[in-house]
This record gives structure tokens, sequence and C-alpha cells, in this order.
């Protein structure tokens, strides 16, 4: 049985080690910080001695420019969509098993939700933002491309295209369609959160206020993947499938219409999607999901292979 002698060591001791953590943690963000400041220091010096000074600062500024830019984006979506959740949520939670673990939750963040809500969002939107500044390349030739006067014979469009501006176009569909995961998979913790997802309820499992919003987000998701179908027609001009790179007979010829196909499935999902608000159950999307599995398969990766 503990003693009243006891109490006191085992603080210092939590709170010792408590010290240690942080100041790892601290030692840590440090030691990568001067880091990075070091390699920083190296290029700019490197580019400097070369009399190229404005290519490492034109550079620098497009990073920063799509990380700010996509970061900023990404805070706005997960904001609304926390802030969606808190105003949709029953005003009265209904009991049931997992009372415990969200009294918990509540009694834990109190009045800080808005606090809680805000700095989700910045490290969320911060590793998404930083992400993103990785495709500087793309955005510096999406800025600075032209046309190069020839066309292609597939989709007769100016080769320029191909260069300049698919890659980031690329770029952000693929981003989008990340940020549209993280963006469900936030809005779902936040309504189980709340209490508009009962997992293990009797009833009424998902209210039907938030199973329109996962419908709607859904639905986002799959238009960002219709567009992102529309965009991989022009990557078959420079397949490499073949025997020779660009688009071959198999492209044009199965390839191609599968990826219309697999549009023509994102864009009814979409659909079904938005359907599902005013219906009842799930049925809708779970159609619509493995539809589009089905189609994946058939039409993406075993109809071109023969």
């Amino acid at each position: 049985m503990r003693t009243p002698n006891d109490m006191p060591q085992r603080r210092r001791i939590s709170r010792g080690r408590l010290a240690l953590i942080v100041t790892a943690a601290v030692v840590f963000v440090l030691f990568m910080s001067l880091r990075g400041l070091a390699g920083f220091w190296t290029d700019w010096m490197w580019f400097d001695s070369l009399g190229l000074s404005s290519v490492f600062t034109g550079v620098l500024g497009a990073k920063i420019a799509l990380g700010a830019i996509f970061t900023a984006a990404f805070f706005v979506m997960v904001l609304i969509n926390l802030v969606i959740a808190d105003r949709i949520g029953p005003k009265v939670r209904p009991t049931g098993p997992e009372d415990d673990l969200l009294e918990r939750y509540h009694e834990t963040i109190g009045r800080r939700t808005k606090t809680v809500r805000v700095v989700v969002s910045f490290v969320l939107a911060l590793f998404a933002g930083l992400g993103m500044s990785g495709d500087w390349n793309q955005w510096i030739l999406f800025r600075n491309g032209g046309s190069f006067g020839v066309n292609d014979q597939t989709f007769q469009t100016d080769v320029g295209f191909y260069v300049f501006k698919l890659p980031f176009y690329s770029s952000v569909v693929n981003w989008l369609f990340a940020a549209g995961i993280i963006l469900l998979i936030v809005a779902v913790v936040a309504h189980y959160l709340n209490g508009g997802i009962r997992l293990q309820a009797t009833g009424e499992r998902v209210t039907p206020q938030v199973k329109a919003h996962i419908s709607v987000l859904l639905g986002l998701l799959a238009l960002v993947k219709a567009a992102d179908y529309w965009l991989q027609r022009f990557a078959l001009t420079y397949s490499t499938r073949g025997t020779v790179d660009g688009a071959t007979y198999t492209d044009v010829k199965a390839q191609l219409p599968a990826i219309y196909l697999l549009l023509f499935i994102a864009i009814l999902s979409f659909g079904l999607f938005i359907a599902n608000i005013w219906r009842r159950g799930w049925t809708l999307p779970v159609v619509a999901v493995g539809l589009w599995a089905l189609i994946s398969v058939v039409a993406g990766v075993a109809y071109p292979a023969f």
C-alpha cells in the first residue's frame, strides 16, 4: 500500500520525465533548424559565387509562395469543416457505451474548443502546405512556360501544355484529392466526438445532418477524381507502356476509352453521393464505391492488358 511519502516522489519523477522529454524535443528542433540553416546558407553562397543569386531567390520565392497559398487554403478548408461539425452536432448527446470516452474528451477540452479547432487546422495545414512547396519546379514552369507551335496528334493540343501546364495541374489535383481524404477523416472524427456518429448506438448511428456533410465531402472527392481522370487522358501522350514512348494503339483504343468510362463513373458517383443526402441509409454510396472499384479494375487494368 502506498504511503503519503511516496506521492511527492512520484510527482518529482513525473516532472523529471516531462522535463527530459521537453528538453529532448527542444534540442531536436534546434538541431534540425541549425542543420537546415547550414544547408540554406551553403546553397546561397554557392549560387552567389556563380552569380546566380537571382535563381536561388526565385526558387525560394516559389517555395514560399506555394507553401503559403496551400497552407492558407487547407487551413480554411479544415476550419470550415470543423465549424460545420460543431454547428450541426446534436445539442444533447444520446447515452450509450461510448459516453465515458466522449465525456472525458469534452471535460478536457471544455471551453477551449475554438483554440483546439484553430490549432488542429493550422498543424494539418502546415504539413499540407510544406508538401506542396516541393512542387516549386512545376509552379515555375507553369508561370513562365509558353507554346511550341506544334500540336500532338492525339488531342491536337500544343506541346507546351504538356511541358509547362500539365505537371502543375496534376500536382494540384493530386493535392486536392489527398486534402479531401484528410478532410473526410477529420470530419468523421469531429462528428464522432460531437456525438453525431455513434458506433455502438442501438438506434440511429449517424444523424441526418452528419450524413449530409459526409455525403457532400464524398461527392467533392468524386469530382476531384473526375478531374484527375480528365488529366490522365493527356498523360497518354508520353506513355511508356509500349515498345516506343507515346500514345500507342493500346493507349488510344483501350486505355483512353477506359479513362472516359472512369470519368463517367466518377461523375455518376458524385450524383449518387449528393442524392444520398435525401435517402435513408448508405446504399447509394456503397453502390457508387463498389461500381467505381469494379470498373477501375476491369476497365482500367484488365481490359487494356488484353
